[in-house]
């Protein structure tokens, strides 16, 4: 739940800062979040938080409604099923996992906007995709231990809750 809340409030920070720089300098904030829950969470939460997610992406952005939504839930699979054989936990495998999820991202937008809107991708546009891919898979490894320690964090203080003393008294 926290990771969900934290990934909605991620797309109101992308979208604010999408208005006030460049957009290819800012990290995408909705498929940096699909890949912690597919890390963190198990299937089912991260399929869960990938379409809230993915809705929200949808709504904030203008793009078809449950278009990213679907997007989202492709990259908490793919996460899972790559994290299965490799370490995305952290460091260089992260930033070239995230990178190439964010490239594949934008080449599936893109289709999907030609397909049903007719929309075109110019050429000119593919530097400012670059960057932002990289500046995506650079934040990658950030978020994800971000979301480990609330995960852990959030597991300990419920196993604490969950604990129960001896105190001698017989229980009625």
């Amino acid at each position: 739940m926290v990771l969900l809340l934290l990934g909605l409030l991620a797309l109101v920070v992308e979208s604010a800062l999408a208005a006030w720089m460049p957009v290819r300098f800012v990290p995408q904030a909705s498929l940096l979040a699909a890949v912690a829950a597919g890390l963190v969470l198990g299937p089912g939460e991260g399929l869960l938080v990938a379409a809230v997610l993915g809705l929200g992406a949808d709504a904030l952005s203008g793009s078809l409604l449950g278009q990213q939504a679907m997007l989202r839930i492709l990259e908490v699979v793919a996460t899972r099923g790559i994290a299965a054989h490799l370490d995305l936990r952290h460091g260089f495998p992260l930033i070239v996992f995230v990178t190439v999820m964010t490239l594949a991202d934008a080449a599936l937008l893109v289709l999907g906007s030609w397909f049903f809107l007719g929309l075109t991708f110019h050429g000119s546009e593919v530097g400012g995709v670059l960057v932002r891919a990289a500046v995506t898979g650079v934040c990658a490894p950030f978020v994800g231990s971000l979301a480990r320690g609330l995960v852990d964090r959030l597991d300990e203080s419920q196993a604490r809750r969950e604990m129960r003393l001896e105190t001698g008294r017989p229980s009625l």
